[in-house]
């Protein structure tokens, strides 16, 4: 490798590893080869394999800059168009992903000599955290959360780790954003609801983009839930509409899957990722609305921190139009698909309500999220693989709770 294109690419990888917040990728020089191997690793924010470390390789070739890195990841994700070339795994020539970023302009693909790594990896990473994924047939597949998703990924990501953690570089302490506390009116939920029983408990009204600094709050137990169980809060400006099928509809959501939506009036609802599933760890969630934006907060290490490390909304006409004046309610749903019912206990906020205060972030107009209409039912069920052998099939539960909610 030449010395001026050696240089051009320690210098983009030392770029990567200084930009962990925004790029969650360090890449370090294998131990075992030249210059022309780096392994890596990879801890999404958002979606199924938020917070968990993906480990990788990535292959310089002879070519570069002019032929894009190869890039191998032994880890299993359960999304198509990363984890398909897996066979590949091994063989310096070919990735094991299949993205157009991946393939030179000349080979049909988007790579330009002029891209960076932390271009190419921003991509990548926004590949594995995007509700969907975009296919080589000019669509984009659906790539579904269930809890059985959830289950499986933490299984690749220990398998995977453990085979190759001694090549790997160091894990980093993940960067999280701590909530700042604010004086909150507590919405009046029921103290006890019991999913399976009751699907939904609504408070409110409650009215946003006012001038005064009301905020509204509740906080959560969910550590009684079990997979058989789905679980949503969600902001609407109708009483009955949870899913956004009247035109007329703005809703701000998210689930327990990590599943969230946005819709202004007028417009299609929107699907998106955002943060951690609510499956492990401390299941208190306090979810806060006030000062133009719906923030979710958890806790850990006797902290409280900003779910998905930013608002699930902001609430500014920007976002969801102007809805002065309109009346707003705050619904809890929940449904029982198998199992046992389950114990949802309201906890007391004492007053506090927990926001996201970043200047630099209210200034963003996705917040980083990728955000995708909502297909029709009849568009997902049509999707196959380029091969034609299967149709994709909605992921159970995120279907069950669109079929419920068309009320």
């Amino acid at each position: 490798m030449q010395a001026k294109i050696l240089k051009r690419l320690l210098k983009e990888i030392d770029d990567v590893n200084a930009d962990f917040f925004n790029l969650r990728t360090v890449i370090s020089l294998d131990p075992e080869d030249d210059m022309t191997r780096f392994s890596f690793i990879m801890l999404p924010n958002d979606g199924a394999m938020a917070h968990l470390t993906l480990v990788g390789a990535m292959y310089i070739p002879d070519t570069y800059p002019e032929s894009p890195p190869v890039i191998h990841l032994y880890t299993r994700t359960g999304r198509y168009n990363v984890d398909v070339f897996r066979g590949q795994l091994g063989n310096k020539n070919a990735s094991s992903l299949c993205f157009n970023i991946l393939r030179a302009k000349s080979k049909d693909g988007t790579w330009d000599e002029d891209f960076t790594i932390s271009a190419l990896f921003a991509s990548l990473m926004s590949a594995i955290v995007s509700f969907y994924v975009p296919q080589e047939g000019g669509y984009s597949r659906p790539e579904y959360v269930s809890m059985e998703t959830l289950r499986n990924v933490k299984l690749y990501v220990r398998e995977s780790y453990n085979a190759h953690k001694d090549r790997m570089p160091a894990v980093p302490q993940i960067p999280l954003v701590e909530a700042t506390m604010v004086k909150a009116k507590q919405m009046n939920f029921p103290p006890e609801i019991i999913a399976g029983e009751t699907e939904r408990v609504t408070a409110g009204p409650i009215f946003l983009q006012t001038r005064n600094s009301a905020v509204h709050s509740f906080a959560v137990d969910l550590s009684g839930l079990h997979e058989g169980i789905i679980f949503s809060v969600i902001l609407s400006n109708s009483e009955t509409d949870l899913l956004g099928k009247k035109s007329g509809t703005v809703l701000v959501r998210n689930g327990v899957t990590a599943s969230a939506a946005r819709k202004r009036a007028g417009e299609p609802l929107r699907w998106f990722y955002h943060g951690k599933p609510m499956n492990d760890g401390d299941m208190r969630l306090h979810v806060t609305i006030g000062a133009d934006q719906m923030t979710l907060v958890y806790n850990a290490n006797g902290r409280r921190y900003v779910h998905g490390d930013c608002p699930l909304s902001r609430l500014t006409p920007l976002e969801i139009g102007d809805v002065r004046g309109v009346p707003f309610y705050v619904h809890i749903y929940t449904k029982k698909k198998s199992g046992e019912s389950a114990k949802i206990v309201l906890l007391d906020i004492k007053g506090k309500g927990y926001l996201h205060q970043d200047s630099e972030e209210a200034e963003k107009d996705t917040l980083g999220f990728e955000i995708v209409d909502h297909p029709k039912e009849s568009e997902v069920a049509s999707l196959q693989s380029p091969d034609g052998s299967h149709v994709v099939e909605a992921e159970q539960e995120l279907w069950e709770e669109l079929d419920a909610l068309k009320i």
